[in-house]
């Protein structure tokens, strides 16, 4: 291949890659329409799944004590009666409503909050992951378009607060990252989920055939969007981004969590978008203009000037993003993003090397792949005439 094709497919390449970067960014900043509120505090049923004493942080155990007393349905879920959730729950919220039991699905988390699910009894159901932090306002906002008609509302999370880098760079791929391109999606009208708190009416749950709809999936949150996006109903991402504290994260604990969500990704129906997102990466696509200036006989201060330009237009259009939503994006944060996007390459790599998905010492991976070989052996076994 001649060098002037090669530096013209590099320039493209990088053009493609930025175009990207700036127009997620624009589609991604600025919130939907407000909706008019509607709802009230007794109108909700809110799940918090909890599992370990880490999940009930004085912090998390404070807002839904808050949300009860405002006359919000708080229902806690805990596998076992010896969780380690139960004894901080009872110091610090004597009276609070602990639900005690576990289903034996392939899915550890909705095994937790089926019972949840079932015992729900207010027109609108929210499912909230562990630490978040919500306040009543917020909720009825979250919740205000399902009043007009959309199936289920996703509250995403924002991450904040981060006490260590570790914890800097998990909060670089929940906001910087995922939260950009799943906004970007949404304004699109793309079928997105990712955690936070999942809203919908209680009379949309029992059509999904309620703890049922979560379940069609390897995760969750993908396959409550997929299910309800059957019925025919609008699925979208609300206004209201709920703030999680992220605190000391040790750098361990936040690149499995990525792993995690990574080979998950790969074993839903997006998973191209998985193998795509290093492509269009800050280095990938920082690469491809290098090359393409190497190849066009640029001289090395234009090549690294041209890196410098291509760095700080990256963090320029993440940044645009965050102001937007009203996220902060100092120096910490940066760096971050910048060692997030040099990983991406390595990321998917682990992703695709290994199939264990852990998720609080359960192989979420492997009960998926039980759940379905083991009744394509069961009716192998009955065609060879072998006992069942």
């Amino acid at each position: 291949m001649e060098p002037g094709t090669l530096a013209w497919l590099g320039f493209g390449w990088w053009s493609f890659g930025s175009a990207i970067q700036w127009a997620s960014a624009a589609l991604a900043r600025t919130p939907r329409r407000t909706f008019a509120v509607r709802h009230r505090a007794g109108d909700f049923s809110i799940v918090a799944p909890m599992a370990g004493a880490e999940d009930a942080t004085v912090a998390y155990v404070e807002v839904l004590r808050r949300l009860a007393e405002a006359g919000v349905e708080v229902l806690i879920c805990v596998a076992q009666p010896d969780d380690g959730a139960v004894a901080p729950l009872r110091t610090l919220w004597p009276e609070a409503p602990i639900l005690v039991g576990r289903d034996d699905t392939f899915n550890p988390k909705m095994n937790n909050v089926r019972k949840g699910l079932e015992a729900a009894s207010r027109p609108v159901v929210g499912l909230c992951d562990a630490g978040i932090q919500l306040g009543l306002d917020e909720l009825c906002r979250a919740a205000a378009p399902l009043a007009e008609g959309a199936g289920l509302v996703l509250a995403l999370k924002a991450a904040e607060a981060p006490g260590t880098f570790a914890a800097e760079i998990e909060r670089a791929y929940i906001d910087g990252h995922q939260a950009r391109f799943l906004f970007a999606a949404d304004r699109l009208g793309l079928a997105v989920a990712s955690g936070g708190v999942t809203l919908m009416t209680r009379e949309t749950l029992q059509r999904i055939g309620n703890w049922r709809g979560f379940n069609r999936w390897i995760a969750d949150d993908y396959s409550v969007v997929r299910s309800v996006r059957e019925l025919g109903l609008s699925t979208l991402l609300g206004e209201v981004m709920p703030r999680l504290p992220l605190g000391e994260r040790s750098w361990p604990i936040v690149w499995q969590r990525q792993v995690r969500w990574a080979r998950t990704r790969l074993r839903l129906p997006v998973w191209p978008l998985v193998l795509w997102e290093p492509a269009i990466g800050w280095a990938a696509t920082g690469l491809a203009g290098v090359g393409a200036l190497i190849y066009s006989g640029a001289n090395a201060a234009l090549v690294v000037g041209a890196l410098v330009f291509h760095t700080v237009a990256w963090l320029l259009a993440e940044k645009w993003f965050m102001k937007g939503r009203g996220l902060s994006f100092g120096v910490g944060a940066a760096a971050a993003a910048l060692v997030r996007e040099v990983l991406a390459p390595v990321l998917i790599v682990n992703a695709l090397w290994g199939r264990t998905i852990y998720w609080r010492g359960s192989d979420l991976g492997g009960q998926w792949r039980d759940r379905h070989v083991a009744p394509k052996d069961r009716q192998r076994d009955a065609a060879s005439g072998k006992s069942v």
